[in-house]
């Protein structure tokens, strides 16, 4: 926000002859918490830019495009060559004198164009670093003197802030806002400025035009004020001049007066033409489907939806509320009667109406920070007799202010006993109370070093104790508070269960071969209902980023499945991805949803899968690193159970696996349509565990073992069993018969050759590792236990070993 020193010198008291106060100033705004990225000085070398008028206009004799300008510039006559279109005899314009330095770099001297001499420059908006335009040279409104200091009628001498102003900080985007900051910080009084309106005896406002606020909840506020018999024409020099220092372009002097207030108090503002209004009326409410498209000043037209809310004459809508008004009720130049808008409307409808249409205003921007829900009358109030003094007119009594939802002023209590412990610094009760009544606040003192703080409506980013606390910190000065050493050495706290599971997830899967993503909790509820979820199982967004992130994700899966996508289309064919993150459940409209933390990993491409569709390889390798996930917490023996259906898996290739009697979570083949929402033509194998189950599970004790003495037996173990036959089941009976010298079992390797295809069967491959701790095995050992887990296999499930 670009704010005018001079501009600021209403509300305070500055000495504007002192060179240092901008700088310091400056200083102490960036300290206080206002960024004030640049600070622009006037340029001396300004000093030759004049009013001057132009008294004649001939055709240049030896350029088509040019013109001989002969000006007055208040010392004399001279020569001047110019191509703007729109220079015309007895036009009052801003001349560039030989010497002049113009912001761009250019220097002005006299020179000969295409044979002519020309003695200056009259110079365009752009050329002055006033504005974009260069389509002509600047025209000045009224009727400057003829001589007088250019520079000093555009305001080229005053000092500029351009101030950064943070999201929590709208009190701040106005000249009245900025001026607080700067009077608690230079230790003088703020003067807010009086506001005396002019107004016809006869006519009052409510007897023009009436308001009705239909959606309270959306626009607890809207007042209106009506002025007659104006006319439309240019902005006073001095308006005008403020308007281009903060970076506006002066259009009429109606629209630049709410643009004036609005700057200056930090209200929006908007007029319309009483007479494009129907029956005299304003009626606040939502859109409704009957309403059609809706046509903004700047010629589009918007969809609106009915979420919207809208400002309506008593037939239809004539503007989008805080955002943008209408085409068809915007002051025109044949405009005689005026009504003033000036409202209050709530942050989040402002915010997702213009999140929605892809579309930012000046009123918006402020709007959707929050303004002054007490300040909307007495804004309406200075607009209203500023419009009568630049437009003429008469302003008709009172203003007619519906409110039908008053926004009470916030009661937070602060200890100033809290307030030194927090900043690190004793602290008394007169300074707390001192710094607090200089921004403004209200302060009654309560017993046993407490203070009861009523904050202003202008403030709706104080709501706690700790934010008062912040107040103080920032007029007591964070560079005033002595830096010091902890009180303790105290050794950092173990991490909880939860973010041990966390950690260990992360290392195992890094090991694996896997590489971390992020993803936005937000996903497109059409992509979760083709994984298979219904809506009653998603959580709705009310302002989506997009319609494509509109509920918060069921799975992680699906995040991950885009991640997929984008890898495959830029020609990575091998994809190890794992995230870590929440889903969201909801449990009923009154609670908050239910957020779990689940690991969720996805393959595609796995060197035992050449084809990448039927993927035994990947499902083996995803159950490895489950298994060395689990095991490295102390949990053994999962077992993988299938399961008929589960949203996002293909039915026939799912499993849930257990540990005991808890179901941690998914591991399989990803379903067709899920994979078809994101156009992935090959297979893709995941996981996902709960790790909010997981955790409370309580782990095995560790027991150490010595290194074993003596060596191990290996054996490899091939069998053909019904193809609906899980790996789960096979090695729990190879666990179950094969003996206490049965170490460790490993599936290896899954075959099925058109024959085993065709008969329904299939061909799975372990490595078994047998080893007594206190002797040698020998061959016939080892052979009988190899010899009885092959029986049980043949018994139990029909199994025989492959030839």
């Amino acid at each position: 926000m670009r704010i005018s020193l001079e501009w600021l010198a209403d509300f305070i008291d500055l000495d504007l002859e002192d060179a240092e106060l901008p700088e310091r100033l400056a200083n102490g705004l960036l300290l206080a918490g206002l960024e004030v990225e640049a600070l622009e000085r006037p340029d001396a070398a300004f000093d030759g830019l004049v009013v001057a008028e132009v008294l004649s206009v001939e055709a240049h004799p030896n350029a088509d495009r040019l013109k001989i300008c002969r000006v007055a510039d208040g010392a004399g006559e001279r020569s001047v060559v110019c191509g703007a279109p729109n220079v015309a005899a007895g036009r009052r314009v801003v001349l560039a004198k030989p010497g002049v330095r113009m912001p761009g770099g250019m220097k002005v001297e006299v020179a000969q164009i295409r044979g002519e001499r020309s003695e200056g420059m009259i110079c365009s908006e752009r050329e002055l670093g006033l504005g974009t335009d260069h389509s002509g040279i600047m025209v000045l409104p009224g009727a400057p003197a003829v001589g007088g200091d250019a520079a000093e009628l555009l305001g080229l001498n005053d000092v500029i802030f351009d101030i950064s102003i943070t999201p929590n900080r709208a009190d701040c985007l106005s000249v009245l806002g900025v001026a607080r900051e700067a009077a608690a910080l230079l230790g003088t009084s703020l003067r807010a400025p009086e506001i005396s309106v002019e107004e016809n005896e006869n006519t009052s406002s409510a007897s023009v035009c009436a308001v009705e606020i239909w959606d309270p909840d959306k626009c607890p506020r809207y007042a209106a004020r009506i002025i007659q018999g104006v006319e439309i024409g240019s902005s006073p020099g001095w308006m005008a001049r403020r308007l281009r220092a903060a970076g506006m372009r002066p259009i009429n002097n109606v629209v630049d007066v709410t643009n004036y207030v609005m700057l200056s108090l930090g209200q929006p503002l908007h007029a319309f033409d009483l007479h494009r209004l129907a029956e005299h009326k304003i009626i606040v409410r939502r859109w409704a489907g009957s309403d059609g498209p809706f046509t903004t000043l700047d010629g589009q037209q918007r969809e609106m939806d009915d979420e919207d809310l809208m400002i309506c004459d008593g037939e239809k809508p004539v503007a989008i509320g805080g955002v943008m008004g209408g085409l068809y009720s915007e002051v025109g130049d044949d405009t005689r009667d005026i009504l003033l808008e000036s409202a209050y409307f709530t942050p989040q409808t402002i915010r997702r109406t213009r999140r929605r249409l892809g579309m930012s205003t000046e009123a918006s921007y402020r709007f959707e920070r929050g303004v002054d829900p007490s300040g909307t009358v007495r804004a309406a109030d200075l607009a209203a007799e500023l419009i009568r003094q630049t437009a003429g007119g008469a302003v008709a009594q009172g203003a007619v202010d519906a409110h039908p939802a008053p926004i009470a002023p916030k009661q937070v209590p602060i200890r100033v006993a809290r307030a030194s412990s927090l900043l690190g610094v004793s602290l008394d009760a007169p300074r707390v109370r001192e710094s607090l009544e200089s921004l403004g606040l209200f302060v009654s003192e309560k017993e046993g070093g407490v203070f009861s703080v009523e904050v202003p409506t202008f403030r709706p980013d104080i709501e706690r104790e700790v934010d008062l606390i912040e107040e103080v910190g920032r007029r007591v000065g964070y560079e005033n508070i002595p830096a010091t050493l902890p009180a303790s050495g105290n050794p950092a706290a173990r991490p909880g269960r939860t973010r041990s599971l966390e950690l260990q997830a992360r290392r195992i899967m890094v090991a694996g071969g896997f590489s971390q993503a992020v993803n936005y909790s937000f996903v497109s509820r059409e992509a979760l209902r083709s994984m298979g979820w219904l809506d009653e199982q998603m959580v709705g967004l009310r302002n989506p980023l997009s319609g494509e992130m509109d509920v918060l994700r069921t799975t992680l899966l699906a995040g991950l499945l885009a991640n997929v996508a984008h890898n495959l289309s830029r020609g990575v064919s091998e994809i190890r991805l794992f995230e870590l993150g929440r889903s969201f459940h909801p449990l009923n409209e009154e609670a908050l949803p239910d957020q779990v933390l689940r690991l969720t990993g996805v393959v595609v491409g796995s060197a035992a899968s050449q084809d990448g569709v039927s993927l035994p390889g990947a499902l083996s390798e995803l159950k490895g690193v489950l298994e060395r996930f689990l095991e490295s917490l102390g949990l053994e023996n999962l077992l993988f159970e299938p399961v008929d259906a589960a949203p996002g898996w293909e039915p026939s290739a799912v499993s849930v696996f257990m540990a005991g009697e808890v179901m941690l979570g998914h591991v399989g083949l990803v379903a067709p349509e899920a994979l078809g929402v994101w156009d992935i033509e090959s297979g893709v194998a995941a996981f996902e565990i709960n790790l909010a189950a997981l955790a409370e599970i309580d782990p095995a004790p560790r027991r150490l073992t010595p290194l074993p003495r003596y060596p191990a037996s290996l054996r490899d173990l091939a069998v053909v069993v019904d193809a609906a036959r899980t790996n789960g089941e096979i090695e729990e009976i190879i666990r179950q018969s094969g003996g206490d010298w049965l170490e460790s079992v490993n599936l290896f390797d899954v075959y099925q050759d058109p024959a085993l295809k065709a008969s329904g069967e299939k061909s799975l491959a372990y490595s078994l590792v047998f080893r007594n701790l206190e002797a040698t095995l020998t061959d016939e050992q080892v052979g009988e236990a190899f010899d009885g887990i092959v029986g049980a296999l043949g018994a139990r499930l029909g199994a025989r070993l492959r030839s």
